[in-house]
């Protein structure tokens, strides 16, 4: 649904399906190893537990569209690297929103990323269109239990503004990251839901 500005919505699968968008270690990730302890016992080492990071990117215009459909959403499409991720939006075109295609003429543009750690640390979740924010507010009232609990850095890109909320539906405590917020705070590890609004307005 739109709205003056534009308000997408994604309540039915606005990244409430827990598997798809939870932060994971990366595909290949080294198994955990054990090491001896002094009894004789063994023990993860401090490098297995850590989990490894992985850098991530959905299409909102693909999720809105199967959210309309009653559809699943589309996974997120993961890398090792932020990197990566900037190379796969370069390649990529959205013609309806419901599917990427590389003869489509619009190009992706990335609307604002999340990161489960402060100062741009630990993995990441970049939401991409076919737009920047010119009058155009893209609202995620819900996210994934796994980074409902995790996000403690945002940034607003391409003319993008944050707002986040440590309760679901715009709820809770609010902050606004105009466009970066190194830390959120009080707020870390609680957003619960998301907008990306335009330059200059503040949630």
């Amino acid at each position: 649904m739109k709205l003056e500005p534009a308000v997408r919505g994604l309540a039915g699968v606005a990244l409430a399906l827990a598997g798809m968008l939870a932060p994971a270690a990366a595909a290949g990730a080294a198994p955990i190893t054990e090491a001896p302890t002094a009894a004789g016992e063994t023990a993860p080492t401090a490098t297995a537990t850590a989990k490894a990071e992985q850098h991530c990117a959905i299409g909102i215009d693909a999720v809105e569209a199967a959210d309309l459909a009653g559809e699943s959403a589309p996974e997120p499409v993961c890398f090792s690297s932020l990197a990566e991720v900037d190379d796969y939006l370069t390649g990529q075109t959205t013609d309806d929103g419901s599917r990427f295609t590389a003869s489509a003429a619009a190009a992706s543009v990335a609307v604002g990323r999340v990161y489960t750690g402060i100062n741009k640390g630990g993995s990441s979740l970049t939401f991409w269109g076919t737009s920047g924010c010119a009058g155009v507010t893209f609202g995620f009232p819900t996210l994934a239990s796994g980074w409902n609990t995790s996000i403690s850095s945002v940034t607003g890109l391409n003319g993008c503004w944050a707002t986040t909320y440590t309760a679901t539906y715009y709820g809770g405590s609010r902050v606004n990251c105009t466009p970066y917020c190194s830390s959120l705070g009080s707020s870390n590890d609680r957003v619960k839901s998301l907008v990306f609004r335009p330059t200059g307005t503040l949630g």
